[in-house]
């Protein structure tokens, strides 16, 4: 018989080889920061042990807090997901997934993951939130950046510079949305998924940082002390890289790095920016719908509404958001999948819901050095 359980402390190399062998990669490469020397990888992953002691599926939970300006989300986000081949088929995802999720409920506002759509919509996750990237050519550079002097930049090993770690942190927490970084782990954390941390450096000044992927051609995330700097920096890095084209992802709600984006990219898209599972929705409204009132902006306006069992009213002024856990009678009743295709995909405009049409969707985003 079949036992679902939490991981113990020396099964954790077996839970490797079980992600290792199911994906065909190497989890320790690939997520340094979950699994690496004496991790505890062990303590957030739920397992199927069969008949005969060995494991044959995995699930693992990362808790994170996302800051959302003076507002904390308690985030899951969910990883690992791993079946034994053999194994496949006999329902060990569905058995693991329902009891990670009965131990969401009431702990956590929000779980997040990366994964094919259809899977995960039998679990309560919506493909949404914002992400927004831009395309940059060799193009575009040569005709809008043909006298911009970019002589002084150059682009080092993030963390061969000096106070690389301290500055990165506090880059991180001035964003106006942010999940933390483990100091001890920031190393790991930036070289996530094959990524390379790549500081930018003015003069002898650390300006900003990048993270790209191994051919250059994708930046994952691109932070500067100063956007008006943007220009030289791209200029620069296609001296230095020599590639074609490159694709930058921001956050929607930064909005003075998507202004000097788009002022010269070749081409735009805005796509969602990962699956998500919302908890408790007056939480994750009033978080997201504050950060858009002060970046993108919303107009006023009153919504009443009961989401999956949960009624909220929110109302929108000059002062601010201000979100209650009541429902008018007449509110609009709507289950969990009908809440969550509102509030964080753009086709809610084609639902018959009285929703002021600029509210949503929620601008949520995970930097992909962020995700499990």
């Amino acid at each position: 018989m079949t036992q679902y359980r939490m991981a113990k402390p020396e099964e954790r190399d077996e839970i490797v080889d079980l992600a290792n062998y199911s994906f065909g990669i190497d989890f320790e490469k690939v997520l340094p920061k979950v699994y690496h020397e004496n991790d505890q990888s062990y303590e957030i992953t739920m397992v199927a042990e069969n008949k005969e002691g060995k494991l044959v599926s995995q699930i693992a939970l990362l808790p994170q807090t996302l800051h959302v300006g003076t507002l904390e989300l308690r985030a899951k986000f969910l990883g690992g997901v791993a079946v034994h081949p053999r194994a496949r088929g006999e329902g060990h995802m569905k058995v693991l997934m329902t009891s990670w999720l009965d131990e969401m409920r009431g702990t956590s506002d929000l779980s997040v993951l990366s994964g094919q759509r259809q899977r995960y919509e039998y679990f309560g996750y919506t493909a949404g939130g914002i992400k927004c990237e831009y395309t940059i050519t060799k193009a575009n550079v040569r005709h809008v950046m043909e006298k911009i002097d970019s002589r002084g930049i150059s682009f080092l090993p993030l963390f061969e510079l000096e106070n690389a770690e301290a500055f990165t942190n506090t880059i991180n927490t001035s964003r106006r949305a942010y999940v933390p970084r483990e100091p001890r782990l920031i190393q790991k954390i930036f070289a996530s998924f094959g990524q390379a941390p790549i500081g930018i450096v003015c003069e002898d000044t650390l300006i900003g940082y990048l993270v790209k992927d191994h051919s250059g051609t994708v930046i994952s995330e691109l932070s500067v002390t100063n956007v008006k700097d943007i220009r030289k920096i791209m200029k620069a890095y296609f001296d230095k890289y020599a590639v074609d084209q490159v694709r930058i992802s921001l956050p929607e709600y930064e909005m003075e790095s998507n202004a000097e984006l788009s002022a010269f990219a070749e081409n735009y898209k805005i796509e969602a920016s990962n699956m998500y599972n919302i908890f408790d929705f007056a939480n994750v409204l009033e978080a997201f719908l504050t950060l858009k009132f002060h970046t993108i902006g919303l107009s006023p306006g009153v919504f009443s509404a009961v989401m999956d069992d949960q009624p909220v009213t929110i109302r929108v002024d000059q002062s601010g958001v201000h979100v209650e856990r009541e429902a008018w009678p007449e509110a609009v009743v709507l289950d969990k999948m009908e809440a969550q295709k509102l509030i964080l995909t753009p086709f809610g405009r084609y639902m018959d819901v009285a929703a002021p049409k600029d509210w949503f969707p929620l601008p949520i985003f995970w930097h992909l050095v962020d995700c499990f």
